[in-house]
């Protein structure tokens, strides 16, 4: 675990709060797309459930077309504006989906919240957090996206009851202003670089102290963008990561699941999407803990094995629905998967040096076909009346993800130990003469 008194006299410290503040902020965008919204926004502009959640495929296909360009961008020392501006965008694009009165209309806040959040989502947290911590980077990751998973129950159950007694348009303004008054400031002030603190990343001394001594990792190993996607390897874990990105998609179906399928009330869909955040808060805690203490591999493990478990008691929910509480708490312990363990896993495989840069170009592909296919999710109801293929099909991507994921990292550790030529500045350590 990350100790308070190790950080409270490094400024990493401030990125930490900045970063948490701008998950907070911002996870209301991304929970107001579908969920609660889906079943009135469907009922009241009479469209298909996948015609709505295209919405989250344009969002994603935004989102993509602009992470090489954000990457690039949150490696200068501008991070503050940059966030500052992005997420004045993210809640004017929520807060233009209550004025709306056709689907096509929320194709465009889709796409404007996803080019604000390829500057403070999916790649941008963990860029920075490569940036500012080599220490602890999976614990790091894994309480910023915990805080993005409850904020996201909270979101859910106040855009729940908001819907109750303002109606959803009104719910819309009103969960915009709570991510303006708490992510835009916070952006603006507290981000900045390394350099521009004064100081080194957190951890990096003690880190290669470590692995020169104990680990033996060669922490100075990495390959660069154009060794890196000329490795066949790379492009296998890329599978992995295009399967999490896909089958995580399944889970922002469990609230319409609940009201439209089980046929119950938005507040008891209102109240599995909680339980799936609960599980989602655990998991990414858990998740980075695993990673840090027992490997990628583990982390890999841990994810097939709660997915599997959680959507199998979903079908249970059919004849007992609450059940349903217990399946989306299960589902939320692996829901990390993507946003923790595929960033950690391309990291394990590639080095840190000029990961920020690779991971960038992949999640573009990730976006744009994982996230591009996520409205097809919403076809299952559409053309067979029932979700139960979704879970089947998630189920699959999320085992066969485990699978290609441990052949990746073990061959990874196969060519770093043949290929010891790709260090920083060529330097070699030998573990045998460290005492």
């Amino acid at each position: 675990m990350i100790r308070v008194n190790d950080l409270k006299s490094h400024y990493s410290i401030k990125i930490l709060v900045a970063l948490v503040l701008v998950k907070l902020g911002t996870a209301g965008a991304v929970s107001a797309m579908t969920a609660n919204f889906v079943e009135p926004i469907v009922k009241e502009l009479g469209c298909d459930v996948s015609e709505f959640t295209m919405t989250i495929s344009i969002n994603a296909i935004a989102m993509a077309l602009l992470y090489t360009t954000s990457a690039k961008i949150l490696i200068t020392k501008r991070l503050g504006l940059v966030f500052g501006i992005a997420s004045l965008i993210d809640v004017i694009g929520l807060a233009l989906m209550g004025t709306y009165h056709s689907v096509p209309m929320f194709y465009f806040s889709g796409g404007l919240i996803g080019a604000s959040q390829a500057f403070t989502g999916f790649v941008a947290v963990p860029i920075v957090v490569n940036m500012w911590f080599k220490k602890k980077t999976g614990t790091v990751l894994g309480i910023i996206i915990a805080v993005g998973s409850a904020a996201t129950i909270g979101y859910g159950l106040l855009a729940a009851q908001f819907i109750t007694v303002f109606g959803w348009r009104i719910a819309y303004f009103l969960l915009a202003a709570m991510g303006f008054v708490i992510t835009v400031p916070a952006a603006f002030v507290l981000l900045k670089s390394p350099e521009e603190a004064g100081c080194k990343p957190y951890g990096m001394e003690e880190e290669l102290r470590q692995d020169a001594a104990v680990k033996g990792n060669d922490s100075d190993w990495s390959l660069n963008k154009k060794q890196a996607f000329m490795l066949p390897l790379l492009y296998i874990s890329w599978i992995a990561c295009l399967m999490y990105s896909y089958g995580s998609g399944v889970s922002g179906y469990i609230t319409p699941f609940a009201t439209m399928e089980l046929d119950q009330s938005i507040n008891f869909g209102a109240q599995a999407g909680m339980c799936l955040g609960l599980g989602g808060i655990l998991c990414s805690l858990i998740l980075g803990w695993i990673n840090d203490k027992f490997g990628v591999k583990a982390g890999l493990l841990w994810g097939a094995i709660t997915t599997t478990t959680g959507y199998l008691l979903m079908f249970i929910s059919y004849k007992t629905p609450n059940v349903a509480y217990i399946a989306s708490f299960v589902v939320g312990l692996g829901m990390s998967m993507y946003t923790v363990q595929c960033p950690l896993m391309t990291r394990s495989i590639v080095g840190s040096r000029h990961y920020s840069d690779i991971w960038s170009i992949l999640m573009v592909a990730n976006s744009l076909i994982g996230g591009g296919l996520y409205s097809s999710i919403g076809l299952f109801y559409d053309r067979l009346g029932s979700y139960s293929g979704a879970f089947i099909m998630a189920i699959g991507l999320y085992i066969g993800a485990c699978i290609i994921g441990f052949i990746a990292i073990s061959l990874g550790e196969k060519y770093r130990i043949d290929h010891p030529e790709f260090r920083y500045e060529g330097k070699f350590v030998d573990r045998k003469s460290v005492v």
